[in-house]
């Protein structure tokens, strides 16, 4: 199977293509990016190209992807002028530049497009009402892929993540500032704490995408556009994740409630719907409990990398 995978450099993407390479024998993976000696020493194996998105057209018409995977975004809450021009370069201009690189290359059976939980600021019931420029970007590029959709003959579907958190990442988390505070000599300002979210293990997200490969060969039978929400179905609100956190870590997280105001038009519930589209055979496994004893122990074992 030949893969093409954007932003497989970032916090998501890295395990999905280590995954890749460790669970699927056949795989043939080409990563976009910006920077490709970076992504060359970040995902060094075999059976892995790197080209830079300068490149795009000719990159993508040598390799013929049966697969891409649309990782690549750049997510922000701001909403001020400086950022519309990266936004919209990165999350539709670049998009529909790589549609237009595989419009001509035949083969491509299947498009994985990834969207946000913040485009239902009401409700995944009530439709798209979006949270942030961020996100409106996101609802807007899935008519793109749909206008290529059709002109080009090939199935996508729109994977929706939750509260993703675990593992590392580069970018802080919020339970990453939770747990900072607990060596904080002030007390760690956060909003009120009222917001319900969902949360989901980074190893259930990264598993979606890899059962989305496996199930390509089938997707000439998939509904066209289907939206897979990546969540556990269960809201936590995060005042209730601190308590949960201090449970399961045994320590007290200093945090003052109420030190920072919500942002305009935050999300105030997110939980992913009870039921997807069954094509792609998924489910989240790793119960919010476990997810924080992992994060517990890979912070405990990074201290120990540093004090060294």
């Amino acid at each position: 199977m030949r893969i093409l995978v954007t932003g497989a450099t970032g916090f998501i993407g890295r395990r999905v293509v280590k995954r890749l390479v460790e669970e699927n024998d056949g795989a043939q993976i080409l990563v976009l990016s910006r920077d490709v000696k970076r992504s060359a020493g970040l995902l060094p194996y075999e059976r892995c190209k790197h080209a830079s998105v300068d490149d795009i057209y000719p990159s993508v018409a040598e390799f013929k992807p049966e697969v891409c995977l649309h990782l690549a975004t750049l997510s922000t809450s701001r909403n001020d002028s400086e950022v519309i021009d990266p936004i919209i370069e990165t999350n539709i201009t670049f998009g529909v530049r790589l549609l237009d690189a595989l419009k001509n290359t035949g083969g491509l059976r299947l498009f994985v497009n990834v969207g946000s939980f913040a485009e239902y600021r009401q409700g995944a019931d009530a439709g798209f009402k979006d949270a942030y420029l961020y996100t409106a970007t996101k609802s807007a590029f899935r008519h793109f892929v749909d206008y290529y959709a059709d002109l080009c003959g090939f199935r996508y579907v729109t994977a929706v993540p939750y509260s993703v958190y675990g593992g590392d990442d580069t970018s802080k988390k919020l339970m990453d500032y939770m747990f900072e505070s607990v060596d904080s000599l002030s007390p760690v300002k956060m909003s009120p704490g009222e917001q319900i979210l969902d949360f989901v293990h980074v190893d259930d997200v990264v598993g979606f995408f890899v059962k989305a490969v496996g199930a390509a060969k089938y997707a000439d039978k998939m509904p066209q556009g289907e939206t897979y929400h990546l969540g556990t179905g269960k809201g936590t609100k995060v005042k209730d994740l601190a308590s949960v956190i201090e449970a399961v870590a045994g320590c007290k997280l200093n945090i003052e409630w109420g030190g920072l105001d919500y942002r305009p038009l935050d999300v105030m519930k997110a939980v992913a719907p009870d039921k997807n589209p069954q094509c792609i055979p998924w489910s989240a496994n790793v119960t919010l409990e476990e997810g924080i004893r992992r994060l517990v122990q890979n912070n405990i074992n990074r201290r120990k990398l540093y004090d060294r």
